[in-house]
């Protein structure tokens, strides 16, 4: 176990980076952070209160489990494949109210509050929610072994991808 101090903030500055690495398009960089069996899931809401618990078996926004699905999905919208992501929106990721929920000797487990401003085409969308994020402990420092992204807006005018959330 780590000093309570020294660790919010090396999981905050491990959080306000992995948002860095979103906006600035530095998309390999970013994939580094995850580990090769990571979990990234976005549930979606069964009612005003309730969101969606099985990913395997309800709906989700998006819903990755392993690293090479995420590679993939880069690459999707990267190489010009992907014509609803073309051109990619500019984007301003607000991390907030980040906080250490649990620590092993192996992981550790934050949520915070993010706000994400993105830009195309002329128009401004905002898309807001909450993050859960484990991270591995490893000899390179963290790695995100999950990341649980959940959106609060009602509407979604077309698509929402990675790098929206």
């Amino acid at each position: 176990m780590t000093d309570k101090t020294a660790l919010q903030g090396e999981v905050e500055r491990f959080i306000f980076d992995e948002a860095a690495m979103v906006d600035q398009g530095r998309w390999q960089e970013w994939l580094e952070m995850y580990t090769e069996d990571m979990v990234y899931w976005a549930p979606s809401w069964v009612s005003e209160n309730e969101l969606t618990s099985d990913p395997e078996g309800e709906v989700s926004i998006i819903y990755m489990s392993s690293r090479k699905e995420l590679e993939h999905r880069i690459w999707r919208f990267t190489s010009g494949e992907s014509p609803a992501s073309y051109p990619l929106p500019r984007t301003n990721h607000i991390i907030s109210n980040v906080r250490v929920l649990q620590e092993t000797a192996d992981r550790v487990v934050a949520a915070s509050n993010w706000l994400t401003q993105c830009y195309r085409n002329k128009e401004q969308f905002l898309y807001g929610g909450y993050y859960e994020h484990t991270l591995a402990r490893t000899r390179d420092g963290f790695k995100i072994s999950a990341k649980k992204v959940v959106l609060l807006n009602d509407v979604v005018l077309g698509y929402v991808d990675v790098y929206h959330l």
